[in-house]
């Protein structure tokens, strides 16, 4: 039998503990949860996480009590990570459907990559004024292209003169970078690094064949799409490869010859020039695959088509695609053999600590709001990438590229309340990104059941909406 002082003394530390927890009154209380440490690969274990309006004003290792007005989460068991990143998508024409699904799925922000910016300025507007569910944006304007554009409604310039006015224009229209594309002239594209470096405004997008990425580089290029430019710098052929034409460069014939013809320690010196330079890659491995596959049938049938309009389908079948309709088989098995080449780069790149963004293109072909980011991470662990890596290509990765790293892309104080909870560890197995418990947008909870409601948003938003391009 116990004495009556020792239960005394056990009532009274127990009352002391009791006395010893901090009363917090605010809006949102995330209790008992496991923060995933983006930055560094590894997780605080059994965290309170305090926010207040949009922002995380604390983080308790001891438990700590709930106001009556606070919203509590319970995180026993669950895993905290940054708001998702899709980091190449062009959103701005479909972001009424769009915008559920990528909330749906954890993604809190998006890069536009085409942007038209007065429908971003009023996508940010009713995000502000509370009428529309929605990321937060950070965009480019119009496709700076050559003459004949690739695509219709792009900026094409023919001089330098155009190209600087276009970079004048559209920094007067609020861009936040500037996105060149494939048919630039070499001189028109380093008039537009020129002015973009006098005017404080970043310029990412592709890498014209008129460019190498060694001059990307020291242009001071901000990011490269698709992996443009690597296996060019890496083929042990160089004088061939210069010979190809354009209808060469755009065929099986290129994806051929720089699959056959890789250097290794080309690339070795290539990706070591990347991990020294200001220069990110965004691989898009997503629409890299996709576009690899479309002679796959199965690609007609995904599930995730019942949540995009049915015009999508359509306009994704390559028969309906100005750059696929002509393609046959060896255009496929060619570009298979890139993919596949390219995909095993990827665990080297990020030993070599080449800067990398994660974005999966969509809505090209079967590149699905949402869903294919998550699929994004995956490939680049199948490419040979680590977990965290992964991970942070999607969270902190973003800010660091953005230059906001003090404002998000880390669960810390100081830090924008935009989080996904996540039921398992990623840093164990990536693919646990998918299973989103809730999500926090700009302070505001939504719970397994809200993101549920999203998807049906989605689908019934995709039913009613009609082609915008009109075929």
């Amino acid at each position: 039998m116990k004495s009556p002082f020792l239960l005394l003394l056990v009532f009274l530390l127990l009352q002391n503990c009791q006395q010893a927890k901090e009363k917090i009154d605010t809006s949102l209380l995330i209790q008992n949860v496991s923060i995933v440490d983006v930055k560094n690969g590894s997780l605080q274990a059994n965290r309170h996480v305090v926010i207040e309006d949009d922002q995380i004003i604390a983080i308790y290792e001891n438990e700590v009590e709930a106001g009556d007005s606070t919203q509590v989460v319970d995180g026993t068991g669950k895993y905290l990570i940054p708001g998702l990143w899709d980091m190449h998508t062009h959103y701005n024409w479909n972001y009424t459907y769009a915008s559920p699904l990528l909330l749906a799925h954890g993604i809190t922000g998006v890069r536009e990559m085409w942007g038209i910016m007065n429908v971003i300025k009023d996508i940010r507007s009713q995000t502000d004024a509370g009428s529309l569910l929605a990321p937060d944006v950070y965009s480019a304007g119009s496709i700076i292209d050559g003459i004949p554009a690739i695509w219709p409604g792009s900026s094409g310039v023919g001089t330098k003169e155009e190209a600087i006015a276009e970079v004048d224009k559209q920094i007067a229209q609020g861009v936040d970078f500037l996105k060149v594309y494939s048919l630039l002239t070499k001189e028109n594209y380093m008039a537009i690094a020129e002015r973009s470096e006098e005017k404080g405004v970043p310029f990412a997008g592709h890498i014209p064949p008129s460019i190498t990425i060694w001059e990307a580089m020291e242009a001071g290029q901000h990011s490269a799409e698709h992996l443009y430019g690597l296996l060019e710098a890496c083929t042990s052929d160089p004088e061939t490869y210069a010979e190809f034409t354009r209808a060469d460069r755009f065929g099986p014939k290129q994806a051929i010859f720089l699959s056959e013809t890789f250097s290794r320690p080309l690339f070795d010196s290539v990706v070591t020039a990347l991990a020294q330079s200001n220069t990110w890659l965004c691989p898009t491995l997503t629409v890299l695959q996709s576009i690899s596959n479309l002679d796959d049938t199965t690609l007609f049938t995904d599930p995730r088509l019942e949540y995009l309009p049915a015009f999508m389908a359509q306009n994704w079948d390559p028969r309906n695609d100005f750059r696929f309709q002509n393609r046959g088989k060896d255009y496929y098995d060619a570009s298979r053999k890139k993919f596949n080449l390219h995909l095993s780069l990827m665990g080297s790149m990020e030993k070599a600590g080449v800067k990398i963004i994660a974005g999966t293109d969509y809505p090209n072909p079967y590149c699905y709001p949402g869903f294919s980011l998550h699929d994004e991470l995956q490939l680049m662990v199948d490419g040979g990438m680590s977990n965290a890596g992964a991970l942070r290509t999607a969270t902190y990765n973003p800010a660091l590229f953005m230059e906001k790293e003090g404002e998000f892309g880390q669960v810390a104080v100081g830090q924008l309340a935009s989080l996904v909870l996540l039921d398992a560890n990623p840093l164990e197995d990536i693919k646990n990104t998918r299973g989103i418990n809730g999500v926090v947008l700009r302070g505001s909870y939504m719970d397994r059941t809200d993101l549920d409601n999203l998807l049906e948003e989605a689908k019934k938003i995709s039913a009613n909406t009609k082609n915008p391009f009109g075929n």
